[in-house]
């Protein structure tokens, strides 16, 4: 015959407690971890939806570029041809002047006999004031009279006469614009032009004390004067 000893009351509820204590604690251990788990995770989602707003950012900036760039390709081919057509119609109007000019030497080839003979002629001479009282800007337009189916070649002195200190002067380009660095400005073309091409040429700036008086514009080919011409220190416009 065998003893056993005798489960008491306190204790089957002391193991029942206990037995429903590790059932609770199970679930609930696993729910703390899955909390500190998305702790630790809720950072990284944080900047994995950063990353992909970026990412769309930059898709939507690259779509616009790739839009830009293919309108600047659009707008480029629409400007070259603007450009060829505007060459057309310049030379066109180019052409339509030098007829009118034709036409305009021989009305006064009945009170000039002389302005109908070919050459080159000085059409128009200005000076502009600029800010600084020793500097002005010139342009001078040239034309031709004869046959226009070649260029016509030729250089063209400008000096300034003038007192300087009181003795009568005569100033050089090369003298008064150092950034030509010449005497003389080329002439090459069929109608009409307009010189000095560039604007930073035709800047003319006089000596301190001197006082000018006269533009002395002289044209030669191979030596030969086409044409001479004096026009008055006159100031006839201002730049703006």
């Amino acid at each position: 015959m065998t003893l056993q000893p005798r489960e008491s009351r306190m204790q089957r509820r002391w193991r029942r407690a206990v037995v429903i204590l590790l059932l609770i604690s199970i679930p609930v251990s696993a729910w703390q971890g899955w909390e500190a788990a998305m702790r630790h995770q809720q950072p990284l989602e944080l900047e994995r939806l950063a990353l992909v707003e970026s990412q769309a950012q930059l898709t939507s900036e690259l779509e616009e570029a790739r839009q830009r760039y293919h309108q600047l390709e659009v707008d480029l081919l629409v400007a070259r041809d603007a450009v060829a057509e505007g060459q057309q119609i310049i030379h066109e109007l180019e052409a339509q002047l030098f007829k009118q000019q034709q036409s305009l030497a021989q009305y006064q080839g009945v009170l000039a006999p002389s302005a109908m003979a070919p050459g080159l002629r000085i059409q128009a001479f200005e000076l502009q004031a600029t800010d600084s009282p020793e500097a002005f800007r010139y342009k001078v337009m040239v034309s031709r009279v004869g046959d226009e189916s070649d260029t016509l070649e030729a250089s063209l002195a400008v000096s300034v006469k003038g007192l300087l200190n009181g003795k009568t002067e005569e100033l050089s380009l090369a003298d008064l614009s150092p950034s030509l660095g010449d005497d003389q400005l080329a002439l090459n073309f069929r109608y009409f032009q307009v010189v000095p091409a560039r604007s930073e040429q035709a800047l003319l700036i006089l000596p301190d004390g001197f006082d000018p008086q006269q533009v002395k514009l002289v044209a030669t080919r191979n030596g030969d004067t086409l044409v001479e011409q004096v026009f008055d220190w006159t100031v006839t416009g201002a730049e703006h």
